[in-house]
């Protein structure tokens, strides 16, 4: 009798475990640290070199950097480099951003664009600009990458997402335009193809190529605005 009530404890507790599994700690969907170069063309000519950092600080939140610089014939007419900085964390695996800075160094007139995110208050403050309310899901213009890496629209589906560049907020429908494997310099790579139509005549398209089986990193960024295109093509990565 003792021996088939404990044989019958064991079994209950094994079946308990089956049910409801022991989970490790799992480890974040985001590298710690993530190093990302881009070649950058205009209408297919070399003009700069972009480099696109992200860093996990210990409180576990992310800063990311973006550095542009001229290259060859575009150094010849501009000594102008761009930089964008900002912070965000996760939340249920989503990206939250928390500040963002765009300035640029070089230039004869000044260029800063900062804004601060309060989710609690449910505002965006500018440095410069009106405090505006802060819709569910709004990114920066450096966090919407992330975003999209951790969380890219299904296929054949559109995500509708505010995206602040440090002084306005625009409303922008995200579609999953289908995949395309690409030569890249991780080799032949299947991607997801991520299409932000243009606004307005003074918008500009946007797509990426996100890497479907390297953590959707995104391996080409394009943009096209006025019949001119810029692209980002990844020359190298470390971290992921």
């Amino acid at each position: 009798m003792i021996a088939r009530t404990f044989f019958a404890a064991v079994l209950m507790l094994l079946s308990m475990v089956m049910l409801f599994p022991v989970n490790a700690a799992k480890p974040p969907a985001l590298p710690a640290s993530l190093e990302l170069k881009y070649a950058l063309r205009y209408n297919g000519l070399m003009v700069g070199r972009v480099v696109k950092t992200l860093t996990r600080e210990a409180d576990g939140s992310y800063r990311h950097r973006s550095h542009s610089t001229p290259l060859g014939m575009a150094k010849m007419f501009t000594g102008v480099e761009w930089f964008e900085e900002g912070q965000f964390e996760l939340a249920q695996n989503r990206v939250l951003p928390l500040s963002f800075l765009e300035y640029r160094v070089g230039a004869d007139k000044p260029h800063r664009h900062t804004a601060r995110f309060d989710w609690k208050a449910q505002m965006i403050f500018y440095e410069n600009w009106p405090t505006t309310a802060l819709p569910p899901g709004t990114q920066d213009q450096g966090s919407i990458l992330f975003a999209l890496m951790l969380d890219p629209p299904a296929p054949s589906t559109q995500q509708t997402i505010h995206v602040s560049s440090g002084k306005k907020l625009r409303m922008y429908h995200y579609t999953n335009a289908g995949t395309e494997t690409l030569k890249t310099v991780l080799g032949m790579t299947k991607t997801i193809i991520i299409e932000r139509p243009a606004l307005d005549k003074g918008d500009e398209l946007f797509r990426v190529w996100l890497a479907a089986e390297r953590g959707n990193m995104p391996v080409r960024i394009s943009t096209q605005k006025r019949g001119q295109e810029t692209v980002l093509e990844l020359e190298s990565v470390s971290g992921l």
